[in-house]
């Protein structure tokens, strides 16, 4: 009960994870709500125009990014398909603004996404770690694993940064409202996935720094998950992540860790939100 109070006292908001990514829920302190700014959220949530401006940030940073990935690690394999791939996204994402609707939107991210996944699997040097496709719930191979893990740590970042900051978790611009589902964490951690999980991932396989034996494998569900080791490795290294120091807010003339840069983002929504302005939200692209 002590520590309870602490924590609660601190402002320190705590979820509670099974070994799988299960979310189990969360100890938070209620003191951050601020009711006007989430009545303007919902409004805006209900407003479509707004929701589509906002929603091609969110698909142009998140394709930006990953794109910036498959150039970075195609310097050195230089790889004819992987050329081919980040040239056809390049395309693709010159055309998102052209989406008319979020659903057309989310079909052009859906295209996207089975491209650059494609060419991850290219990237995976040790070829017991290929994947045929992105596969959650559960993943069904090493590399979706981790990443679905990783997923989960970025999400409950953001959501601790949400309701720190007086905004409702569950109600989004992009992701179709879902039970129980906080949904404008999927809109935030888009842009993030390639930055904060995925490089990190192809890096902790790449190096054997999580090995094959760090799996476990569920032959009833077919399902493959980092065991108790692992998942302590891959937090001690995502931790050390958040908290590298980056220069990549250009209006901001100091580095930032990607932590307080969560927060900056998620301060810059509010911004959008009360200024009715979807232009004042700007996704970090990596360089």
């Amino acid at each position: 009960t002590a520590c309870i109070h602490n924590l609660l006292t601190k402002g320190i908001h705590v979820t509670f994870l099974s070994k799988t990514g299960s979310y189990f829920g969360r100890l938070e302190s209620t003191s951050n709500i601020n009711i006007d700014r989430q009545r303007e959220q919902f409004r805006k949530s209900d407003d479509k125009e707004f929701c589509l401006a906002l929603g091609k940030k969110f698909i142009k940073g998140k394709a930006t990014n990953q794109r910036t990935l498959l150039i970075r690690a195609n310097k050195d394999l230089k790889n004819t398909t992987l050329s081919n791939i980040i040239a056809t996204m390049f395309g693709i994402i010159k055309n998102i603004n052209d989406s008319k609707t979020i659903e057309e939107l989310m079909g052009v991210e859906g295209y996207l996404a089975r491209l650059y996944f494609n060419a991850i699997n290219r990237i995976i040097i040790d070829k017991k770690y290929s994947f045929k496709t992105r596969t959650k719930r559960p993943p069904k191979d090493p590399f979706n694993a981790v990443i679905s893990f990783g997923y989960t740590l970025l999400h409950y970042e953001i959501f601790t940064t949400l309701v720190t900051k007086g905004l409702n978790p569950y109600a989004a611009f992009l992701h179709s409202d879902r039970h129980k589902h906080p949904a404008l964490c999927s809109d935030l951690m888009e842009e993030w996935r390639a930055i904060l999980v995925d490089s990190m991932a192809i890096a902790l396989l790449n190096n054997n720094k999580i090995a094959y034996e760090d799996f476990d494998f569920d032959e009833k569900s077919g399902g493959v998950f980092l065991n108790k080791k692992a998942c302590g490795k891959f937090v001690e290294q995502f931790e050390k992540r958040l908290r590298q120091e980056v220069s990549y807010i250009t209006e901001v003339p100091y580095k930032m860790s990607f932590r307080r840069i969560i927060e900056y983002q998620v301060m810059l929504l509010i911004k959008a939100l009360e200024s009715n302005n979807a232009d004042i939200y700007k996704p970090v692209l990596i360089r």
